[in-house]
């Protein structure tokens, strides 16, 4: 039932490794990178809760139950987005793509998790979630692994005329063999998906149960109304409000960080609002569908007012330990373009004029087709190894996530959790300086160590503190503590990298290193409760 977990995660290894590269081959700046990559915190924050809820409350023999409907559908979104992204001929065109991948894929993860959950008795649960681990990491290594084998492999020369041998209209700086890391991954989502709907039927709910489910979904539309009805109500006024901030200060259109800020704060005070009606008017039926779908949501608001210390000490180090990974995952390329092959920011410029004055139909002179040529062909090579550096570091937290078990419970959680972040601040800090290729494998390893630390232990911690009855809306509002850090991260670090780092990804990555020592340093606040101090 694990199996189409490996072609989820192999789609969210491409994501982690891939798609900013490809924003930069279609001519995106550095600073333009985190807020590109908005779709990712958005869609997590928003589809998951919402898939979740509706989920529940649907039972479909036709399309195979209560959760494969989703998982399915999901699946396909992300296969199609997946085949066609490489063929993106703007970068407009690959950010659209990306909003509707990260919507497919968080469509399948919830209902996924959940289908185990249905699924397995309570002493299968540890074995179960275990085998969805592993198939988690083998997912995105073999992503990545895939970028670097097939740029080795599949890699042509581009000197003698290769960027410019089509026409002006159809030319691409998007490498032909990063096409077949995206085909692989289309089939891995939608095969393992099949396989696992093919495999494992769903538990049908009891009479009861399904007496109730009916009696829910009576006058209700279909869960696809349902989904998109929800999503326009949620954006549908904070855009129209920033729309008409815009046009009142005009220069919200230029700084675009800016205008996406204002909406989000638009968004934030819009979502209180619906709070606040759906409590005051629980006999009104629309307002009452509408906070169903919305239930999780509005019960991770009520937890959050009564919030154990311990997860607010908790949000305090996922804040800097999610910024800086966000970070590293969108910044890993392009400071090896800088750091291992030698590629300037005015290299980039260039390049990128040069692509656009041949798509304009210009005539290019022959250095500067062997310049553009020469830096493409480096720029392949910084993605092929960026896939070899994060397929090595998941490849370590997969040996190494059961071994950290037994040491914390030796000297506790806390202070293998402080260890594992500045391991991973040595990483960071560490592989700006190192123009070797294979030796930039050693601070992967460290930060696979850090990686694995930070996917188990603090949920380990977690359970300790929290009450066993709202076990999951905690773990909801833990995820939520890890989205929203890469949200902030997306509208902050633009104007970050470009106004105080010189616009370099190296010094992206310093700055994550920094923010890695500082998620350490909280870290050694998180004391839990006398009696909770024992590591199982």
């Amino acid at each position: 039932m694990n199996v189409g977990f490996f072609g989820i995660q192999f789609s969210f290894g491409l994501q982690q490794t891939a798609v900013s590269p490809i924003f930069s081959f279609l001519g995106a700046h550095h600073d333009e990178l985190p807020l590109l990559n908005l779709a990712g915190p958005v869609t997590g924050l928003l589809i998951q809760p919402i898939i979740g809820a509706i989920s529940d409350k649907t039972w479909s023999p036709k399309w195979g139950g209560r959760r494969k409907p989703f998982f399915l559908i999901g699946a396909i979104l992300a296969s199609l987005c997946l085949f066609a992204f490489p063929f993106s001929p703007e970068l407009w065109f690959a950010v659209g793509l990306l909003w509707i991948l990260d919507a497919g894929n968080n469509t399948a993860m919830e209902p996924y998790r959940a289908f185990v959950g249905d699924k397995l008795p309570d002493d299968q649960l540890t074995y179960g979630y275990q085998m969805q681990s592993l198939f988690v990491g083998a997912g995105i290594t073999l992503a990545n692994l895939s970028l670097f084998a097939f740029q080795h492999w599949f890699s042509t020369p581009v000197e003698g005329g290769g960027l410019f041998s089509g026409t002006e209209e159809s030319v691409s700086s998007i490498p032909t063999w990063v096409y077949y890391s995206f085909f692989l991954g289309a089939l891995a989502s939608i095969g393992t998906i099949l396989w696992s709907v093919w495999k494992t039927p769903e538990i049908p709910p009891s009479e009861e149960e399904l007496k109730e489910i009916q009696e829910h979904n009576a006058d209700t539309p279909s869960p696809m109304v349902q989904i998109l009805s929800v999503l326009l109500v949620i954006f549908s006024v904070p855009l129209v409000l920033g729309y008409i901030t815009a046009e009142v200060y005009p220069q919200l259109w230029d700084n675009i960080n800016l205008g996406v800020i204002v909406v989000l704060i638009y968004a934030f005070f819009w979502l209180y609002i619906l709070y606040k009606l759906i409590k005051k008017n629980k006999t009104n039926k629309t307002l009452k569908r509408l906070g169903a779908t919305l239930d999780p949501l509005l019960e991770a608001a009520e937890a959050i007012g009564v919030m154990p210390g311990f997860l607010w000490k908790l949000a305090a180090v996922y804040l800097f330990q999610w910024y800086a990974l966000f970070i590293y995952w969108q910044f890993l390329p392009p400071m090896l373009r800088t750091s291992l092959y030698g590629i300037s920011n005015e290299d980039n410029d260039r390049f990128n004029g040069i692509m656009e004055s041949f798509k304009a139909g210009n005539e290019i002179n022959s250095a500067d087709q062997s310049f553009a040529e020469n830096i493409q062909s480096l720029a392949e090579q910084a993605l092929g190894h960026a896939g070899l550096m994060n397929g090595t570091y998941n490849f370590v937290t997969m040996l190494v996530a059961l071994a950290l078990v037994p040491l914390a419970s030796r000297i506790g959680s806390k202070l293998v959790y402080v260890v594992c972040l500045f391991l991973s601040a040595i990483a960071m800090l560490s592989m700006p300086f190192i123009t070797d290729k294979w030796l930039l494998l050693a601070p992967m390893i460290l930060f696979g160590i850090g990686w694995a630390a930070m996917m188990g232990i603090p949920y380990a911690m977690v359970s300790k503190v929290i009450p066993e009855e709202r076990r999951g809306v905690y773990m909801g509002i833990v995820n939520m503590m890890i989205v929203i850090p890469m949200l902030i991260q997306t509208v902050s670090f633009g104007p970050i990298i470009k106004n105080y780092l010189d616009n370099d990804a190296t010094n992206a990555i310093l700055f994550a290193g920094v923010f890695f020592s500082i998620a350490a340093i909280l870290a050694l606040r998180l004391n839990l409760p006398k009696d909770q101090q024992t590591v199982q």
